[in-house]
């Protein structure tokens, strides 16, 4: 009988025991590291069109360590030809999760006058047609301009930063188009032009739009959504390079 209780009394703690494992190990989750990538140089750099790019690299981390070997590279930046292109890092760490980093490379023809950044004037304005408000653009906003290789050229926003970035809706509400630039004349025409965010585009393009050789100037008014006219002046953007 003796024998009988003391075992009985093992099983209740050993029961017990157990219960207080599950207790204290109750609520605790597995802890999961994450690695973090770091760029070396710009995010966005700018490179001239000929020219051989070379990445100037990252460094990967986590849990401390360096783990700059498992990072997979994806780039198809292509230097022969001018236009914006994206290098893309990331790392998998080994519960499935991935951290990654992006840098952006701009491709230029430096000897091509057009190509670049343009920073529009700030007496750049917008007029409403329905109310005869006029609003100045008040500050300098950059876009850019790219060569599409056949005498046209892709602008990033023809409305020159006023709902982009004035307002802060961001590049979804820039009007990207496609214009053609006369060789003798400067003579500005629009041929195509969309705005991702409202999924519209420009009514047209004034008559009287130009790029200026002597001055590297670009003027133009863009009418949009049947009662705005956005009356720009944009300046070439000096690269340093």
């Amino acid at each position: 009988m003796k024998k009988n209780i003391l075992f009985i009394a093992t099983l209740a703690l050993l029961a017990l025991g157990f219960t207080s494992c599950e207790k204290e190990s109750a609520g605790l989750t597995k802890i999961t590291y994450y690695a973090e990538i770091a760029l070396e140089g710009e995010s966005t750099m700018i490179v001239a069109k000929g020219s051989e790019f070379v990445d100037p690299g990252f460094t990967a981390t986590m849990k401390g360590e360096d783990v700059s070997d498992q990072v997979e590279v994806s780039s198809d930046v292509d230097t022969s030809e001018s236009g914006v292109y994206s290098i893309i890092y990331s790392i998998v760490n080994e519960d499935g999760f991935t951290a990654s980093a992006s840098r952006t490379v701009i491709v230029l023809d430096l000897g091509n006058p057009i190509e670049g950044f343009w920073a529009c004037s700030p007496a750049s304005y917008r007029t409403n047609n329905n109310s005869g408000a006029v609003g100045e653009y008040g500050a300098s906003y950059e876009i850019l301009i790219i060569g599409n290789g056949d005498g046209t050229y892709f602008v990033d926003d023809l409305l020159a930063g006023w709902y982009a970035q004035k307002a802060g809706y961001g590049s979804d509400y820039a009007m990207q188009a496609e214009i053609a630039i006369d060789d003798v004349t400067g003579a500005i025409t629009l041929n195509d032009s969309y705005v991702p965010g409202w999924s519209d585009a420009a009514d047209a393009l004034s008559s009287d739009a130009k790029y200026d050789a002597a001055t590297q100037t670009i003027s133009y008014t863009v009418t949009y959504a049947g009662y705005m006219d956005f009356t720009v002046e944009l300046t070439k953007v000096d690269l340093g390079l």
